[in-house]
C-alpha cells in the first residue's frame, strides 16, 4: 500500500470512529429526552451533564483512536533508549534551522527561532505558527509517542524577544512520508544545502524515518 493510500484508510479509519462515537452520543442523549417527557427541568439538567461527559470524553476518545489508528512498527533490532535519544540530540549539531529541548522525560523538536541566524530567516518567512514535535518514550515497549503541537509565535525585534503562545492544538497533522532511507543525518547534516519551507513534516519526516529504522515504534497521540 503506497503512502497516500495508507493514509486514505488511516484518515477515513479515525473519522469513522468518531462518527460512530457521536451516534452512539446522539442516541442516548435521545433516549434521555423521552425519559425526561415533560420535565423540561430535568431534560435540562441532563443535556448539560451529558454535554460535559460527552466534551471530555470526546477528547479522550479521539487519543485512544488516534494511538490506535496511527501505529508504525520499528525495523529490526530496536537500539536502546539513550542512543535513540542521542540520535534525536545530535540535530543540535548540524547547521540547521531546527532545535531539539529537553522538557522532563520528553523531547521537543522545534525551529532554531532563538539562534539569531535562523531567526531572521523564519521571522522574514512570515510563520505565523511554531510547530513542534514532543516526543515520550516507551522504553517496556521500545516505543516513541509523537504529539504534534502548533502555537503561535510572535517575531518582535531580536530572538530573546520572540513570544510564543498557546499550543491547543495538539494531535497528529496528516502529513508524513515513512519508507524513505532520508533521515536525520540526510536532512540536518552540516553542509546539506535545504530549501526549507518551515512545514512540519519537514521537521517530523526525518525524525520519524531515523526512529523507525533504529527499532523502534511510532504512534501518535493527543498527549
Amino acid at each position: 500500500m503506497t503512502n497516500t493510500s495508507s493514509k486514505v484508510v488511516k484518515f477515513l479509519t479515525v473519522v469513522a470512529l468518531l462518527l460512530l462515537y457521536m451516534g452512539i452520543w446522539a442516541l442516548l442523549l435521545f433516549g434521555l429526552i423521552k425519559i425526561g417527557g415533560n420535565n423540561d427541568s430535568f431534560i435540562v439538567k441532563g443535556v448539560l451533564i451529558s454535554t460535559v461527559i460527552l466534551l471530555v470524553g470526546f477528547v479522550l476518545y479521539m487519543n485512544f483512536v488516534i494511538k490506535k489508528v496511527f501505529f508504525f512498527p520499528g525495523e529490526g533490532q530496536p537500539v536502546s533508549e539513550d542512543e535513540l535519544r542521542s540520535l534525536i540530540k545530535s540535530i543540535n549539531e548540524f547547521d540547521a534551522p531546527v532545535m531539539v529541548q529537553e522538557k522532563g522525560d520528553q523531547l521537543v523538536v522545534t525551529w532554531k527561532y532563538i539562534d539569531a541566524k535562523w531567526w531572521e530567516i523564519l521571522a522574514k518567512s512570515g510563520l505565523e505558527k511554531i510547530y513542534e514535535l514532543h516526543i515520550k518514550f516507551n522504553n517496556q515497549k521500545k516505543e516513541a509517542t509523537f504529539i504534534d503541537v502548533n502555537k503561535s509565535v510572535s517575531w518582535r525585534a531580536s530572538p530573546t524577544e520572540v513570544s510564543i503562545h498557546g499550543g491547543f492544538f495538539r494531535g497528529v497533522i496528516f502529513a508524513y512520508e515513512i519508507g524513505k532511507r532520508w533521515g536525520i543525518k540526510e536532512n540536518f547534516q552540516i553542509g546539506k544545502v535545504y530549501d526549507y519551507k518551515f512545514t512540519p513534516q519537514e521537521i517530523r519526516n526525518p525524525v520519524m524515518n531515523t526512529t523507525l529504522q533504529h527499532g523502534w515504534a511510532v504512534r501518535f497521540g493527543v498527549w
